[in-house]
């Protein structure tokens, strides 16, 4: 088991073995915060799949708390010092945002990306232009090129049409990450039964 007197920022900072078995035990203590990660992901989720296209906003408000509820736990379980520890500050950041301007962060995705495509369609096409007639990659790259230059228009002055696209891609996302989560709390839940097993066969 983890020495309560040994700080938590040690732990993570210490790459011996040792420090490696107290994060395993420290994670396996820790196993019920996976669980709730993985509740909360998965109804995310199920909300995404079923959530009305124009309540776009609340769906990424709720994104937003559940990047800071998973940055609450991460902070509570592992400090704010380490790699972890930044992980923990950067989730309740960018909840924050979500959370507090999330058409902000809406209009402002579908445009990065709508440029982003632009750019993409643009240079295949000027690639394209250079290319011999006879290379057997021409048609391909000019036809990407296209369908690139028609999404990030789409993108950029039809946003509402990406609403559907986002929120699809909320729900998978927080499935899939429930998911991880539930196969976490399994694993961490009997490494937890192990230790304690050997604290009781002491």
């Amino acid at each position: 088991m983890t020495d309560p007197q040994t700080p938590r920022s040690e732990i993570l900072d210490d790459g011996s073995q040792t420090g490696r078995d107290a994060l395993g035990d420290q994670l396996a203590n820790l196993w019920w915060t996976f669980l709730l990660r993985g509740l909360l992901a998965g109804a995310l989720g199920v909300a995404a799949l079923f959530w009305p296209t124009n309540s776009i906003a609340m769906l990424l408000r709720l994104v937003g708390l559940l990047l800071i509820l998973d940055g609450g736990l991460t902070l509570l379980g592992f400090g704010r010092r380490g790699l972890i520890g930044g992980v923990g500050i950067g989730a309740l950041l960018i909840g924050l945002v979500l959370l507090i301007w999330p058409e902000g962060v809406a209009r402002l995705t579908f445009f990065l990306l709508g440029a982003w495509a632009l750019i993409v369609g643009v240079g295949s096409l000027l690639a394209w232009r250079q290319m011999p007639d006879r290379n057997p990659d021409a048609p391909t790259i000019r036809n990407s090129g296209i369908v690139a230059l028609v999404i990030g228009l789409v993108l950029i002055f039809w946003p509402g049409s990406g609403m559907v696209a986002l929120g699809w891609a909320i729900a998978f996302s927080a499935l899939a990450f429930a998911a991880v989560m539930f196969f976490l709390t399994v694993r961490f839940k009997r490494a937890h039964d192990r230790v304690a097993m050997r604290v009781v066969n002491r």
